[in-house]
């Protein structure tokens, strides 16, 4: 019997890369002559229903077009003459309350009436790629009470998760310093996943640590060594859901 040769072996393995190659690109969206399309997923990977899709006229002022994806995570839309941009974001209930939450992009670059594929993920953290000073995590705003004399470089926060974050991870327990990579601003935290936090406070010096009385400021309750810390929606654009602590000795 005549053995397959080795340009044989060669062609079938082509055969066979080039098999895969088109039923992996039979699960990507394609782009479409006139359409916006693509897909929203989740931090896990897995597609959302009912994303909002937007897609703006960057030419003509307060001219949008409006979709939303299907079951499988996917969209398609009529794109217009003009120059367009695409944004998608969800809304989701957690613990009472509903949040806006903007999706990342994988391009921002502009299309037009030719059509484009732009796809949209879940970040729970992160720099928005428009603006460097947006980002997809909560804001919490710092203050001290006026009786507090200490430096604030010298005190130390420890959010810990109480319960899954918004999305359903577990997420992480965090130690802030001032300079780190959440809290830049003396009195600005910027871009912690939006969850429920156990929230404590302590002073860290030569002589000891010593924990530090704390307050929410939203809620207007008595300075206690700890307290749960949830983050306000916010009504508009979903870029700045925010906490608030007062710091005190």
């Amino acid at each position: 019997m005549k053995q397959p040769t080795a340009a044989l072996f060669v062609t079938l393995a082509l055969l066979g890369l080039s098999a895969c190659e088109i039923q992996a690109d039979n699960t990507a969206p394609r782009a479409a002559t006139g359409y916006a399309t693509g897909t929203a997923r989740d931090t896990q990977g897995n597609p959302i229903a009912g994303a909002k899709i937007l897609l703006d006229n960057s030419v003509y002022y307060a001219s949008y077009i409006h979709g939303s994806t299907r079951d499988d995570g996917s969209y398609r839309i009529k794109a217009q003459p003009g120059a367009w941009r695409a944004y998608a974001s969800i809304r989701k209930a957690y613990n009472g309350k509903t949040y806006t939450l903007e999706l990342h992009p994988d391009n921002i670059d502009a299309f037009d009436d030719e059509g484009a594929v732009r796809n949209f993920t879940w970040k729970l953290e992160g720099r928005t790629p428009e603006n460097d000073y947006g980002y997809y995590g909560g804001f919490i705003q710092l203050s001290t009470d006026l009786d507090f004399s200490a430096d604030l470089d010298n005190v130390e926060l420890a959010l810990t998760p109480s319960g899954p974050l918004i999305d359903g991870s577990p997420g992480k327990s965090l130690r802030l310093r001032l300079g780190d990579h959440y809290w830049i601003d003396r009195y600005q935290i910027e871009d912690i996943p939006i969850g429920r936090y156990r929230v404590e406070a302590t002073l860290k010096s030569d002589e000891g640590d010593r924990r530090l009385r704390i307050q929410d400021w939203h809620t207007k309750g008595e300075f206690k060594p700890e307290f749960q810390l949830d983050f306000i929606p916010d009504p508009g654009s979903g870029v700045d859901n925010s906490a608030s602590i007062v710091i005190g000795d």
